[in-house]
């Protein structure tokens, strides 16, 4: 190839990700015109998470940190990173943006480029299985604005938004097993590649891309025993794959045995004893019609945007089109392999709540793969479904004029269904992501009981953190480890500031009520302050937003420290803080009319806090 060849090669996938990433600016609105320092998703929910993980690697490279261990959250046990969605792959890189702007900044930029990413590598794949650029053009955006992105981006999921690595692990399988031994080389360096990013940005995509590889090569397999071309097809397969594969898993051993076994690492069900694998997996459904995702977790998500329609819908179109095609082009091999792959991965994916054959009733309950979200299988559907699209368009732009026109027409059945739902539901709604003055300024060494309290639910103190540059440690945190069942000795605590972060109502009328102070809660609660060496506890007296970023109103968790610690509070950066100094004094219990009457004064006087107990106090 000349090299004038060779430039005009990139044009096509260069042009598509500029539009790919015009097109990612434009599904956030104006954020990228205004404000995109300090706008974002939402600065509590899964996206504080995620601000934390993406702004950890900075603070590590300039510390001197570890990068897969920190004692800066979950305090003083740790959290191991690598055992979380902590996407390094993206943190590492995005670095430098985050020593710019600061971690909400850099989580809108690892947001946005997720889009044009996909698009390019998607491109990149499809160049080399057709011909047609109409149908890679089509179906290289469809894939990068597909449901399953979108979907993704709205609650700030990188490790499932960034699917763009998948379609480079399809194409260096792909190239490795070539005739071409050139591209064959080069497939082998490009597998490694993106094996390894993979399990940096998503080991749950990674595990699930083994096993689908597996399927298409059995498949493959089956192929060859039927018709014995070529005559070395398994020992060609064998003698391809082994080195890359051994070259990823020399790569990767250490970093996933600290994922399994290291410090803080999770074992069994990360999700806990209660959590069932099966719910994990799609309805038929889902697969075919546009529905709304749940609300619960777009709300504990904190997304406050308009109906999104779920992750793995595919459409009635692409997979209608798909079927077709495969029963034209059965007998081309790649057709062949990739629908018959694409056909078990809808089938691994379906929830055994919602078909009662469904197989994963049985392969969720191996180890691993029982925290395994299954209906993630329908990004691989996916992307078989698009190969076997493209082969089949190419097929009819060969019979000229007409064939062209319906080539047409089946990549606008594939794509209205699918283009139709997800325009309706952007652009995607950004607010303004606030942090309370005391963590703008906050200095350490310090251990910090952060309220609202950090959980699997309310996690806007993780954002704070974050932006605060770690200057101090916290106590709790989110994820998986966050699960009452993994707090030891805290687990009784952990209950009641969970609690006390996010139930209103202080008298029960359909559930729990919020806690006072009482010596029943008192007791875990002083506990947990002296055995994890809490030296801070801070209660912003203004939040602004939604519950899920202010919890419940704060003057009653300052009425509840104020008791149970024994402590007055003093006002700082419009912070009620409780220094912690040495043995606690004893508590002091007000009567419950006294705590739920000062609860309300004092959110109107916060310096009114010590007086307003006074009166009634007892020990």
């Amino acid at each position: 190839m000349t090299g004038h060849a060779r430039w005009r090669s990139w044009i096509e996938p260069s042009a598509l990700s500029v539009v790919g990433l015009v097109g990612s600016a434009a599904v956030w609105g104006r954020l990228w015109v205004t404000s995109p320092r300090t706008r974002g998703v939402c600065g509590c929910g899964d996206p504080s998470l995620f601000q934390w993980f993406l702004a950890w690697p900075a603070h590590a490279l300039t510390s001197g940190h570890s990068l897969v261990f920190s004692r800066d959250l979950f305090y003083p046990h740790g959290v191991n990173l690598l055992a979380n969605t902590s996407v390094l792959g993206l943190g590492v890189p995005l670095a430098p943006v985050t020593w710019l702007g600061g971690p909400v900044l850099t989580q809108n930029v690892a947001l946005l480029l997720s889009i044009p990413f996909a698009v390019w590598t998607m491109d990149l794949l499809l160049r080399r299985l057709t011909t047609s650029i109409a149908s890679r053009v089509v179906l290289s955006l469809l894939y990068g604005f597909s449901p399953y992105v979108i979907a993704s981006l709205a609650i700030s999921h990188l490790m499932t938004a960034w699917i763009g690595i998948l379609p480079l692990i399809a194409l260096g399988v792909y190239d490795l097993l070539g005739e071409d031994e050139r591209r064959a080389r080069r497939g082998a360096v490009l597998l490694v590649v993106a094996i390894v990013a993979q399990f940096f940005v998503s080991t749950e995509l990674l595990l699930l891309a083994a096993i689908v590889t597996g399927i298409a090569l059995v498949v493959a397999g089956i192929s060859w025993l039927v018709s014995r071309r070529p005559a070395d097809g398994p020992m060609l397969v064998v003698r391809r794959l082994a080195p890359p594969i051994v070259v990823s898993g020399v790569l990767l051993a250490v970093p996933a045995f600290y994922a399994l076994a290291g410090p803080r690492s999770l074992k069994g069900n990360i999700w806990g004893p209660g959590f069932n694998p099966a719910t994990g997996g799609t309805s038929l459904n889902d697969l075919f019609r546009p529905n709304v995702v749940r609300a619960g977790l777009t709300v504990v998500s904190g997304y406050g945007g308009g109906r999104l329609v779920q992750l793995q819908y595919l459409g009635w179109g692409l997979l209608g089109v798909a079927a077709i095609v495969a029963v034209w082009q059965w007998r081309d091999a790649i057709v062949r392999v990739a629908a018959v792959t694409s056909l078990a991965c809808l089938v691994l994916a379906l929830s055994p709540t919602s078909v009662s054959w469904a197989p994963w009733q049985w392969i969720g309950r191996l180890p691993v793969l029982q925290n395994v979200l299954q209906f993630r299988l329908a990004v691989f559907a996916m992307l078989g479904a698009i190969v076997v699209i493209a082969r089949g368009v190419e097929s009819l732009e060969r019979l000229g004029r007409a064939g062209v026109i319906a080539g047409a027409v089946a990549l606008g059945f594939v794509a209205v269904p699918i283009a139709i739902p997800v325009a309706q539901s952007l652009p995607l709604r950004t607010v303004h992501v606030a942090t309370p003055a005391w963590w703008h300024r906050a200095s350490g060494p310090a251990v910090v009981l952060a309220y609202p309290y950090p959980g699997d639910v309310m996690q806007s103190a993780l954002t704070w953190q974050a932006r605060g540059s770690f200057a101090v440690s916290m106590l709790g945190g989110s994820g998986p480890q966050s699960t009452v069942s993994r707090a030891g000795a805290d687990a009784r605590a952990t209950m009641i500031l969970d609690d006390l972060s996010t139930l209103v109502e202080y008298l029960p009328v359909k559930g729990p009520a919020r806690p006072l102070a009482t010596p029943a809660t008192a007791g875990p609660v002083r506990a947990m302050v002296r055995r994890d060496g809490v030296s801070v506890v801070v209660v912003p007296i203004r939040l602004h937003g939604k519950w899920i970023q202010t919890g419940a109103p704060s003057a009653g968790a300052a009425v509840f420290f104020e008791q149970v610690l024994g402590l007055s509070a003093t006002i700082e950066r419009g912070s009620w803080v409780f220094s912690v100094h040495g043995a606690l004094p004893a508590p002091r219990f007000a009567s419950t009319t006294a705590q739920i009457g000062c609860a309300t004064s004092v959110a109107l006087a916060p310096s009114t806090l010590t007086a307003c107990l006074t009166a009634g106090t007892s020990r």
